[in-house]
C-alpha cells in the first residue's frame, strides 16, 4: 500500500483522502460509527499521523466526518444522493433523458469553426459549421463543457432553439431534420486547467470525454459535438440483449 501511495504525484493527504472516501462510499463504516483513531489509520497506511490528520480534516470540510476532541471521529450519515445523467448506448434513451430538460446554459464561444478531428461517422457538410460551446448546469453545479458543430443550413433554421435548448431533442422532433444514423464513443480523461476551473475540479481530476456524431439519409453530419463531464455527474447503462 505505502509502495502505491508513493508512486502517485499526488499528495499523500489527498490520497488518503481519497481510500477514506471510497470506504466511507462502500460502507466499509457505517453513519454513527467510529472512525479508526489517527495512531491506527497511520499504521495501516504507513504514512505520518499529520498526513492522516490533513486527510480527515477534508472529509470534515464535505460533511462525511464529525471529529471531536476525546470522542473520536464520528462517521456522518452520507449527503443525498445525486441524480446522475444516463449516457446511455441509444439515441432514443439520450433524447429521452433531455427532452424536458432545462439546465443552466452559459455561452463560452459563438463562431463559425472547422470540425475538429475526423467525424465518428459521416462526411462533413460543404455548407461549413457554426460552433456553440457553453457549459450546462444544474442546481448551481456545472456538470459539462460542450462543444457543438451544427451544419450551417441546419442552425440557420433552428438558430434560437439550439441557442436556448439542448440540442438532441431539437434534432429528432424537428420535421425537417432527417435523422439517420447517430454514433457517440466514450473515454475516460483527465481535467486540464481550463476544464477544471470551468467544472470546479482540480487539476487530473477524472472526467468523462464523449464524442457524438449525427448524420441525415444522405450520411452528412449535422451535429458533431465533444462534451467533457464531471465523472460524478454520469452514468452509463447498456442492455446487453438488445
Amino acid at each position: 500500500m505505502a509502495d502505491a501511495l508513493r508512486q502517485s504525484r499526488s499528495p499523500l493527504y489527498l490520497q488518503i483522502a481519497e481510500i477514506l472516501r471510497q470506504n466511507l462510499g462502500r460502507g466499509v463504516w457505517t453513519p454513527g460509527e467510529l472512525l479508526p483513531t489517527i495512531s491506527e489509520l497511520s499504521a495501516e497506511y504507513s504514512v505520518a499521523k499529520i498526513t492522516v490528520r490533513q486527510a480527515v480534516k477534508i472529509l470534515e470540510e464535505e460533511g462525511l466526518l464529525d471529529s471531536r476532541r476525546g470522542r473520536g471521529t464520528t462517521v456522518l450519515p452520507p449527503p443525498p444522493a445525486r441524480d446522475r445523467l444516463h449516457l446511455g448506448a441509444r439515441l432514443s434513451t439520450l433524447v429521452d433523458l433531455y427532452r424536458g430538460d432545462k439546465p443552466a446554459l452559459v455561452l463560452l464561444e459563438d463562431r463559425d469553426a472547422e470540425v475538429p478531428g475526423e467525424p465518428l461517422i459521416g462526411e462533413l457538410s460543404d455548407n461549413g459549421y457554426h460552433l456553440l460551446r457553453r457549459t450546462h448546469a444544474r442546481d448551481g453545479e456545472t456538470y459539462c463543457v460542450i462543444s457543438i458543430y451544427f451544419d450551417k443550413d441546419l442552425f440557420a433554421r433552428h438558430e434560437a432553439e439550439f441557442r436556448t435548448q439542448l440540442a438532441l431533442p431539437v434534432l429528432v422532433d424537428s420535421d425537417d431534420i432527417d435523422v439517420a444514423r447517430a454514433r457517440q464513443s466514450l473515454t475516460i480523461g483527465k481535467c486540464d486547467y481550463e476544464l477544471a476551473v470551468l467544472l470546479s475540479l482540480a487539476v487530473g481530476d477524472p472526467v468523462v470525454e464523449v464524442r457524438r456524431v449525427i448524420c441525415d439519409r444522405d450520411d452528412r453530419v449535422l451535429y458533431f459535438a465533444d462534451v467533457t463531464y464531471r465523472s460524478d455527474f454520469v452514468r452509463l447503462e447498456m442492455d446487453l440483449l438488445a
